[in-house]
């Protein structure tokens, strides 16, 4: 079969193949508040026709020790208080499922199983992406290190979380990017801010970004017309469904009222936002850089190929990073408790992870003779995550223990599977590189600074 045609059935099979490992390890019973709320919110609309939990006994739904995210929303009517996009992407799961409207009717798994497929969908968006740039090789590579060695297993897949979204919406921009679609990065960024409205940040970066990198005014038009539709959607939502005026972001406060609200209220210093904000990157269980070390380990890579790679990667890395400045003062960088990895920087891990995969091709020899170890060692770490909700570090405890070191506490065997991932990762590494596919041609249409606008050819 020549190879354009085998390409073809990379991404269904790619797909397909998450769709099941995703699916079997999702959260079926346990659940997290934020997950659970989002997911009651969606079976309520589903199979009760309103979104509002008037009338409702909460007490008779299955949460075990959970809470919920729900009040009194100024219209008077009870209210799932989570964002617009974490309740309206499990209705159509909970409409499939056909499950009752009595609250003994409500189960998770509806929402868990629909998460790891729109996660699944999520990888094929960027392959797509990637495959503007990169062989298919390098392509599949690399997004089965973003699904399987990060924890968009454990948390995207896992169940309604807002990242779920919002990595899902950086993932179709990414692809809007690369080939040229501005109305797919307006779209796709429209998903992504109903989830998150921050996110909001990351589009207009790109589009403005774009739009003044290439001299063409029109990107950052036909981008803003398209999420600005879903921005006005949002607070339509919010002003339905939980009074108050036009408020896109949905039942939480601005930055600007937190920051009001908050005044005053708690002794601070002046570290405390620099604390904060290196909490997202280096804490013991929360830190971005702690779970997925391969970034420190290709960053020489990132630098050296910095100015040859495609604008639009550029432009989303430093989007992404921007995004985690804002999220480091939106929300305290342990996220709450209940999850394993990091997950207030998954949009930010999303945001650079064109412009690394790109790199990763002039890796030097340390980085390339490491990259099988500490990738087998990451994917071995997210496979406990994902196969056990007992490995959970609180929130007070972010700076100074981590989950897998929990795990290994726990289990000491552990250690084993970790150094047979190791080896595993040694050896892919070797039949990678003694099958040529290191060396492996780009596109030929793939250029450092335009966009390709038609599929790959090689």
């Amino acid at each position: 079969m020549p190879p354009t045609a085998l390409a073809r059935f990379v991404p269904p099979a790619l797909a397909g193949l998450a769709a099941v490992v995703y699916a079997a390890t999702a959260d079926r019973s346990i659940g997290m508040n934020d997950v659970t709320s989002a997911a009651v919110g969606a079976w309520r609309i589903a199979s009760g026709g309103t979104p509002w939990l008037d009338g409702v006994d909460l007490s008779a739904l299955d949460l075990k020790d959970e809470y919920l995210w729900v009040g009194e929303a100024e219209n008077g009517h009870t209210a799932v208080f989570r964002s617009p996009g974490a309740v309206a992407m499990g209705v159509p799961a909970y409409l499939l499922a056909r499950t009752g409207a009595q609250p003994e009717d409500f189960v998770r798994w509806p929402g868990a199983v629909w998460a790891a497929l729109l996660t699944a969908f999520m990888l094929t968006l960027f392959w797509r992406a990637l495959r503007a740039h990169l062989p298919a090789a390098w392509a599949t590579a690399a997004v089965g290190v973003l699904g399987f060695a990060t924890p968009v297993w454990t948390i995207n897949a896992n169940g309604l979380w807002t990242h779920t979204l919002t990595v899902l919406g950086i993932a179709g921009m990414a692809w809007g990017a690369a080939t040229g679609r501005w109305w797919l990065v307006g779209l796709f960024g429209g998903v992504g801010l109903w989830g998150r409205l921050h996110v909001a940040l990351v589009v207009a970066l790109l589009g403005l970004g774009l739009a003044i990198w290439r001299r063409k005014p029109a990107i950052a038009l036909v981008v803003g017309a398209v999420s600005g539709t879903f921005l006005v959607l949002a607070g339509t939502w919010s002003s339905w469904m939980y009074g108050g005026g036009w408020r896109p972001q949905g039942p939480y406060a601005s930055p600007t009222e937190y920051v009001a609200r908050t005044a005053g209220t708690v002794e601070s210093s002046p570290w405390d936002g620099l604390v904060n904000q290196l909490g997202l990157w280096v804490s013991a269980d929360r830190g971005l850089l702690v779970w997925s070390p391969v970034l420190l380990l290709l960053l020489p890579a990132l630098v050296r190929s910095w100015r040859d790679l495609p604008d639009w990667t550029r432009v989303l890395a430093v989007a992404g990073l921007a995004y985690s400045l804002v999220q480091g003062q939106l929300n305290e960088f342990d996220g709450g408790s209940g999850y394993y990895g990091y997950r207030l920087t998954l949009e930010t891990a999303a945001c650079l992870f064109p412009a690394y995969a790109l790199a990763a091709r002039r890796a030097g020899r340390v980085a390339a003779a490491l990259i099988g170890p500490v990738l087998g060692v990451s994917v071995a770490a997210m496979t406990i995550g994902a196969t056990s909700e007992g490995f959970l570090v609180l929130e007070e405890h972010a700076w100074t223990d981590n989950s897998l070191a929990l795990a290994l506490r726990t289990f000491p065997l552990l250690w084993l599977w970790l150094a047979l991932m190791a080896l595993v990762g040694h050896l892919a590494v070797r039949v990678w590189h003694d099958r040529g596919l290191d060396r492996a041609a780009t596109p030929a249409y793939a250029t450092a600074a335009g966009s390709a606008t038609r599929e790959p050819v090689s």
